[in-house]
């Protein structure tokens, strides 16, 4: 019985880590949207994973940092970038690149 307790516990982890992904995910992917309709801008593509750090977030808790990139566009003839930054599952910044009016 205590043989399988790592492999239990190290599975564990590993889904643990795995939700809190798809959760913070989630909230990324309902900021991008909600970014690009304030902008009045139309999300076109579904985010893509740009990388993870460990960091502090604004309280000087420790986190894990996500960094998510997406595309929108205005009138549909060019294609625009945006990111956002997740600590934990908290959404710290949303950035849409520059765009005419």
């Amino acid at each position: 019985m205590f043989d399988a307790f790592p492999w239990l516990l190290g599975l564990s982890v590993v889904a643990l880590v795995w939700w809190q992904a798809m959760g913070a995910k989630t909230h990324a992917r309902n900021a991008a949207l909600a970014a690009c309709e304030e902008a009045e801008v139309t999300f076109i593509d579904e985010l893509a994973f740009k990388g993870l750090s460990i960091g502090r977030d604004a309280h000087g808790r420790p986190c894990i940092k996500r960094r998510y990139g997406f595309e929108f566009y205005r009138r549909g003839d060019r294609r625009y970038a945006g990111t956002i930054e997740m600590h934990a599952e908290r959404v710290a910044h949303v950035q849409l690149d520059p765009y005419p009016i």
